[in-house]
This record gives structure tokens, C-alpha cells and sequence, in this order.
């Protein structure tokens, strides 16, 4: 039986390959390897309901059936072993493909396809460490946001929706079935983990009649032409019924539930101080970065940018005379995103012409430790494209600037419309690789700092405060879940990078909580970072050809990336660029003889200035997953 449980564009890749070349087979030509694709499409849109209804608008139209209405399956820990061998059988299939013969577009198609597999291949031999409850990216609140999301096309989508309601008490059991496998053998989340998924629970279920999935749906169904005031009504009653008697119960019972296995963890500390918890954060962390790079070699990336980044953040901080508190002038998240959608072109290839909504979530179902969310749009509709925004989290003018700019323009919807108008196979709309993908929208907030009409200085010391915080949590992430650092092995690497290390605590308590979260924001942008730093000097150097090359053939892993980027450089020079060297990794804690940090080891210590927070202040998201480790198949 398939377990296939696809993570949603953008919240979710093996080795490329590129040599040895796969083997030729007879009778797999470039017209088959499309349908192949398609086949692979389809058959993944009609094993998963939401991940369907989410993905297309008009299914019938592309030849796909109604999947099963309910919201997934989770399965037992054999599930994943049949995860594994399905992976390898499609890997198989895909090999059969006569890569020579195939386009540019279906190369890179091919490449991103087989990295997405094996890197869920991976993952899958790790199932005691697949946890469904974290406080950020975990079923409870991803539930909510995929029902309070929910688009009603038409009458059926109503029946549909409130049958595919109605079964996540069960999903819900099924996932804490698999948690208490995972807790009996010393896996689970940590204590304050627990604690933050818990005060979520109680501030989605402490509203009744009024909750938000109520309000949300009842306002749908008023505003749909084609039903009666007797459907209505009905539909209403139905809804309210759902969420009353089983969906809220269900919550309930899983924090009782989750509550019971509390220091279930062999250890309180990084995923590395588990059993296999440093080879499975190894594969994790390639997945969360679109990277084949080594723990390691991300560290020594993300040291990096560090380095140069604070160097030009001091002296910023030491020399200016300016007000480096500017406010950027404007009102309202409107008048924002019209200027940077307007402003982009100078800088980006055009896009296509799509609307757009930025709302406010309601405080009960917004994630504390999110700032805002893109929807991605459906691959057969992509003009409609819908911002949320967490008004509790975002209340300064700069914040909201900062957010839409990742999260609209030209951050997420630009960068997914720009893509889903060059008419790409549809099955590449259903992978994701959230390294590229974030990365992406921090690279372009450091854009959009510099043309915020804030003085120079201003828009400086706000777009290195924004690098500097995400790659610094980076680090700290690859350290502690990645090496095996100790509280106090991260308080040396901080200081090492010349930074106070009074944010030691807090800084160790998010990465431990929510591990890996931050990768593909920190380590993304890092590696976004050094291949504009490649290209910018050179004679010839056209922004917006730099950005086009970045954005043709989507996201995808960072060496097709580095090698599209590399053709541009031979474009412009003529020549055929050198291999850029990965940086050297070094091992931490890095102290002397006597266990205390050399304060001159990088000529001197600077003390953090300003503004720069313990832990990353947003974590902002496209869409949101279900589940981690399933294949899209």
C-alpha cells in the first residue's frame, strides 16, 4: 500500500547525479519521458485529496480522478520501508530515460525529479525521528491552516470539504499511534517543544462557536452563488457539528495524549545527541537546503557570509551619522506591495499579470513563530494568489515592508507565477525545494532593503540585520543538530564569530525545538549570497539577466543553480569558471589548551550591536505540509 503524502509547494532533495550519465534504454523517447512525467502527476493528485484540491482547480480538465476524501494516512513504521522500495521503483523507471536525448528543460526536469527521490529515500530510513507534533511545521496547526485556506470552486467542494473534515480525528489518532512507537524508543520532542505545542492547542480550542474554522467556512458558504438558504444552513450546521464534537476533541486529546509521553527524549539537547540523530540530520539538512553540502561545508558557508556581513554591519554601526531607525514610507500592506511589484522590473524579467490578497490571520490560528504565509496558487490557475499575515507578529511599518517583500514581490508569489507561466511540467509544481525556494525570498528582501527609499545607511544596517540574524540561526541550527554542540560549544562559536554571547540560551532553545526550521532561510540566502557575489563585478554584469538565470527552470538543488550561473560567467568572460571551492570546514568548539575562547583569533572581538534577535523573529512559509517523508506518488 503507497503512503504518499506530498509536502505542498514549498515546505519541502538525493544526489544529482550528473555523471556517470544514466544508461540509455530503447523506446523511451523525449515525447514518453513527458507523458511519464504527467503519468507521475496525476497518480500523485489522485492519492491525496488536499494535496490535489490545493495543486489544481479543475482536476477533471487534466484527466485526474477524485482521490479518497479524507486528509491522509500516516501508517506504522512499515510504512516507510514500502516508502522506500516505491521510491526505488520509480528511481528505476526514471533511469530508463535516454538522458542524452532529452531537452535542456527535461534534463533539468530529470535531475530535479531523481534528487527529490533520493533525498526522500533518505529521510525515510529515519522514521523514529519523522515527528508529526512540532510546534512549527506540525499537523495541529498545519491542519487548521489548510482547512481555514480551503478554496470552494464549486457545489461538490463543500461535500468534499466537510467529508475530508471529518476524518482528521482519525489522521490525528494515526499520528499519535506512530509518536508513541517513536517516544517507547527515546524519540520525541523536547520538553519545551511540547510546551509550545501545547499552548497552541489550547489557543486553537479555547474558541467554540467562535473559532475560526466556523467563521471562515460560514463566510464561504454566504458568499457562494448556487446554494439555497436550506443548503446553506445545512452545510452550516454540518460544519459546526465537525469541529465542536470531532475536531476540537481531537486536539484535546492529542495534547492529553503528547502530554503523557513528556521526557520521552533520550535527550533534551540537538537531534545529533540521539541515536542516528547526526546521520539523519545530515540527510535532513540536504533536504532543507537544497544542497548536497556536508553539515559541515553549510557551516563553513554560512561562517562565510558571517564574516563578511558583520564586518560591514560594524562598521555601519561605528562610522554613520545617519538615522539607521528610519521608517519606509508607507501605510498599509496595499500601497507596499503595489510599489514593489511596480519597482521590480528595473531589476527582474517581467512577470505575468496576477492579483492578489494580503489579509490578516485571526490570532487563534496564527503560529506565534510565523510572521506571514504565501498560498501558492494552483498550477492551472495561477492569477489568484493569497498573503497572510500575522498581525500579532508583525506590527512595525519595516517589519511588514521586509515580509511582503518575501513573501509577494518579488519574494514567493512572484518567483512561483514567474515560473508556473513558463508552462512547466506539471509534476514540478508538486515538488519543492524549500532551500532554493526561501533562499530566494530572503535574496530579494536584501533587494528590496536597498530600493526602500530609506537612506543608504538606513537600508543597510536593516537588510544586514535581517542576513545576519537568519544565517547566524543557521549555524547555530548546524551545530547543535548537525555536530552535537553543547550549550556551551555554541557559546565558543558564537563568540568565535565575534558576537555576544548573552543570546546563547535562547539561540540553543529555538534549534533544539525546531530543528532544522531555519536552514533553508539561513543557509538559502548564504548560498543565494555568494553566487551574486561571484557574478557582480564582472564586465557585463546585468542584474536582471542575473536574476532571469536564477529563475529559469524554478526551484531546484543549488549545484543546477551553481551551474546555470556558471554558463553566465562563460557568457560574459569567455571563459569556463574555475570550480568554486566549497570553504574549509572547521570543527567546533574551536578553544585552546586552557578551554577559553582566543578573543584574538580574528584580530578582535566585537561586542553585538542592535537589534540583531536571539532567535529568528520570523519564520515565514509559503504553504504548509501535512506530513515530512512521503513521496509525491
Amino acid at each position: 500500500m503507497k503512503k504518499t503524502k506530498l509536502i505542498l509547494t514549498a515546505l519541502l532533495c538525493g544526489s544529482i547525479l550528473m555523471n556517470p550519465v544514466p544508461a540509455a534504454a530503447e523506446g523511451s523517447s523525449p515525447e514518453d519521458f513527458d507523458r511519464w512525467m504527467e503519468e507521475q502527476f496525476i497518480e500523485s493528485m489522485e492519492e491525496d485529496y488536499l494535496n490535489m484540491h490545493f495543486t489544481v482547480r479543475d482536476y477533471q480538465a487534466l484527466g485526474i480522478k477524485n482521490p479518497e476524501l479524507k486528509v491522509g494516512e500516516i501508517g506504522d513504521l512499515e510504512s516507510y520501508a514500502e516508502e522506500i522500495k516505491d521510491i526505488e521503483d520509480t528511481l528505476k523507471e526514471l533511469e530508463q530515460f535516454d538522458y542524452e536525448k532529452l531537452s535542456d528543460a527535461q534534463k533539468a526536469d530529470y535531475d530535479i525529479y531523481r534528487n527529490y527521490l533520493e533525498r526522500l529515500k533518505e529521510l525515510n530510513s529515519f522514521p523514529m525521528m519523522d515527528f508529526y507534533f512540532l510546534p512549527t511545521g506540525g499537523i495541529t496547526d498545519n491542519l487548521t491552516t489548510n482547512f481555514a485556506e480551503y478554496k470552494f470552486y464549486e457545489k461538490g467542494d463543500f461535500e468534499d470539504y466537510l467529508t475530508v473534515l471529518s476524518t482528521v480525528d482519525d489522521y490525528v489518532d494515526e499520528a499519535l499511534e506512530l509518536t508513541r512507537t517513536q517516544a517507547k524508543n527515546g524519540y520525541f520532542m523536547t520538553d519545551e517543544a511540547l510546551d509550545e505545542t501545547e499552548e497552541s492547542i489550547d489557543k486553537f480550542v479555547e474558541k467554540t462557536d467562535d473559532n475560526e474554522l466556523i467563521i471562515v467556512f460560514e463566510k464561504n458558504v454566504d458568499a457562494f452563488e448556487g446554494l439555497s438558504s436550506e443548503e446553506k444552513e445545512t452545510y452550516k450546521k454540518k460544519n459546526r457539528d465537525i469541529i465542536l464534537n470531532s475536531y476540537i476533541p481531537s486536539y484535546k486529546k492529542a495534547k492529553a495524549e503528547l502530554e503523557k509521553l513528556r521526557g520521552s527524549r533520550t535527550s533534551q539537547g540537538g537531534l545529533a545527541e540521539l541515536k542516528d540523530g547526526k546521520a539523519y540530520f545530515e540527510a535532513y539538512a540536504k533536504f532543507k537546503t537544497s544542497s548536497e553540502d556536508s553539515v559541515q561545508t553549510l557551516l563553513a558557508q554560512c561562517e562565510k557570509y558571517l564574516k563578511s556581513a558583520f564586518g560591514e554591519f560594524y562598521m555601519l554601526m561605528t562610522t554613520s551619522s545617519a538615522d539607521l531607525e528610519e521608517k519606509v514610507k508607507f501605510k498599509d500592506p496595499e500601497e507596499i506591495l503595489k510599489y514593489l511589484q511596480e519597482n521590480l522590473k528595473k531589476d527582474f524579467p517581467e512577470g505575468p499579470d496576477v492579483k492578489y490578497t494580503a489579509s490578516y490571520l485571526d490570532p487563534s490560528v496564527a503560529n506565534p513563530n510565523i510572521n506571514a504565509y504565501y498560498l501558492n496558487p494552483p498550477v492551472d490557475d495561477i492569477t489568484d494568489n493569497v498573503i497572510k499575515i500575522n498581525g500579532t507578529n508583525v506590527t512595525d511599518i519595516n517589519e511588514m515592508y521586509e515580509t511582503l517583500a518575501h513573501e509577494g514581490f518579488p519574494g514567493h508569489c512572484y518567483q512561483m507565477t514567474w515560473f508556473l507561466d513558463t508552462k512547466p511540467a506539471h509534476l514540478r509544481a508538486a515538488l519543492s525545494n524549500i532551500g532554493y525556494a526561501e533562499g530566494w525570498a530572503m535574496y530579494v528582501e536584501d533587494w528590496a532593503w536597498r530600493n526602500s527609499g530609506l537612506s543608504k545607511d538606513a537600508a543597510d544596517a536593516c537588510r544586514l540585520n535581517t542576513g545576519i540574524s537568519y544565517v547566524l540561526n543557521a549555524a547555530a541550527d548546524l551545530g547543535v543538530n548537525g555536530l552535537g554542540w553543547t550549550k556551551k560549544d555554541l557559546s565558543k562559536w558564537i563568540q568565535k564569530q565575534g558576537f555576544n554571547d548573552s543570546m546563547t540560551s535562547g539561540l540553543y532553545s529555538f534549534v533544539c525545538k525546531s530543528p532544522g526550521v531555519i536552514l533553508p532561510y539561513g543557509v538559502g540566502f548564504a548560498k543565494f549570497w555568494e553566487l551574486k557575489k561571484d557574478c557582480e563585478k564582472l564586465d557585463g554584469f546585468s542584474l536582471k539577466d542575473f536574476n532571469k538565470v536564477l529563475l529559469t527552470n524554478g526551484d531546484r538543488p543549488f549545484e543546477l543553480v551553481r551551474k546555470d550561473v556558471d554558463q553566465y560567467i562563460t557568457s560574459l568572460t569567455g571563459k569556463t569558471p574555475d570550480k568554486t571551492p566549497a570553504p574549509t570546514p572547521v570543527p567546533y568548539p574551536v578553544d585552546g589548551d586552557d578551554g577559553e575562547i582566543d578573543q584574538n583569533a580574528e584580530g578582535r572581538k566585537w561586542v553585538m550591536y542592535g537589534g540583531i534577535a536571539a532567535i529568528a523573529a520570523a519564520l515565514l512559509i509559503i504553504v504548509l505540509a501535512l506530513a515530512s517523508h512521503r513521496k509525491v506518488r
